[in-house]
């Protein structure tokens, strides 16, 4: 007598590097709740952008056992995808598009599954409703994105944590512990120093904090404390990585160097995360890092938030916040470049000293100290 059937869940989720981390939480619900499943995503491959896909992040994770990609959304690719998923004949489709209040979308996308044969629906309901831009009036704190998606599964019923208390670990093994070991291996020697997680670049102008503000920051840090900065990224940040380091005189540049679950297990070794709001900023939060960002106020304050308690976040309530720009002409990048050197400096200093303001921060903002507002 042939066993009883194992449950077949598809995942829709598309996305890169960041997407995918703030995704997380979500992924060990869906796994906690369906522990015997076997659970398939559904993500574009994006050709021609050279983004990292979901399977470079989560093979090993044990939150994925398979993956199906599609090249965008021309019609005989979406009849071929659309037959393929019919063939599986999944139980149910958790639905992790960040589509917010589009309503078309998610009709749409719908439909297409309910033709592919799945009839049961999870994180298709419960999206958050993010507040309109009020004229004199500052933009108010939202959820973190990884809370807004764990909402959706809540409300489709899943058992869920608490808003900032899902799990962010990649189960980071002994594999990606070799690769690093390897990679040191061919490096000058860090005089057992403590290191720093330094991340400079961004795919948006306007989430850059210069250079050389960082430069000044990670100077007086290794001045104060003797730490081993080391710069993470993507292979575009290595050149700016490989200034900064020759400026300060110490370092490695793991951009480019090591992949996403190498590097996530290199940052495990760092005090802290000091960087831009980008993908290596998630990263340093699956490895247990806590982090300082300046942030630009182009977006919702706390959506890109990272995830957890204890993160020091600089950002700046400027009129103009909530702009969407990717580069920021006429005011010159105003909101990012208010935040000083000194207040960077500091925020490191708190979580290098674990000064009483940490947990302050856990009281007055869900986790996180706003140091410019």
């Amino acid at each position: 007598m042939s066993g009883k059937r194992r449950m077949e869940i598809l995942v829709y989720h598309i996305g890169s590097l960041g997407d995918t981390l703030v995704a997380v939480p979500s992924l060990w619900v869906i796994r906690e709740n369906f522990p015997d499943a076997y659970i398939t995503m559904l993500t574009d491959d994006q050709p021609g952008r050279n983004l990292v896909q979901p399977s470079q992040i989560l093979d090993g994770s044990g939150l994925i056992d398979d993956y199906i990609t599609y090249p965008g959304l021309r019609p005989l690719a979406m009849a071929r995808l659309l037959f393929s998923i019919l063939k599986r004949n999944f139980d149910a489709l958790v639905y992790l598009i960040r589509a917010g209040n589009h309503a078309s979308r998610i009709s749409r996308d719908i439909r297409f599954f309910k033709l592919a044969g799945i009839r049961n629906f999870i994180g298709t309901e419960g999206f958050y409703d993010y507040p309109s831009k009020q004229p004199g009036r500052p933009i108010p704190v939202v959820p973190r994105a990884a809370d807004a998606l764990l909402e959706r599964l809540r409300t489709s019923g899943l058992r869920t944590p608490p808003a900032g208390r899902g799990r962010i670990d990649l189960n980071i093994g002994d594999s990606e512990r070799e690769s690093v070991n390897e990679w040191l291996a061919a490096l000058p020697p860090d005089g057992a120093r403590r290191w720093v997680a330094i991340s400079v670049g961004s795919k948006m102008p306007c989430k850059i904090w210069p250079l050389e503000r960082y430069s000044a920051v990670v100077s007086e840090l290794i001045k104060e404390y003797d730490l081993w900065p080391v710069v993470f990224g993507g292979p575009s940040d290595r050149k700016t990585g490989e200034k900064l380091i020759t400026e300060l005189g110490r370092g490695y540049v793991a951009a480019g160097e090591l992949s996403v679950r190498q590097s996530i297990a290199a940052m495990k070794r760092c005090v802290l995360y000091l960087g831009n709001d980008t993908g290596a900023m998630h990263m340093a939060v699956a490895g247990g890092k806590r982090c300082v960002v300046p942030f630009s106020s182009r977006e919702d304050p706390g959506r890109w938030y990272p995830y957890g308690d204890g993160h020091l976040i600089l950002r700046t309530p400027v009129s103009c916040e909530g702009c969407m720009l990717t580069e920021c002409v006429v005011r010159k990048a105003e909101c990012i470049l208010s935040i000083s050197v000194e207040q960077v400096l500091q925020a490191c200093r708190e979580i290098i000293y674990e000064r009483t303001a940490v947990n302050v921060s856990k009281v007055l903002t869900g986790g996180y100290l706003c140091i410019n507002g």
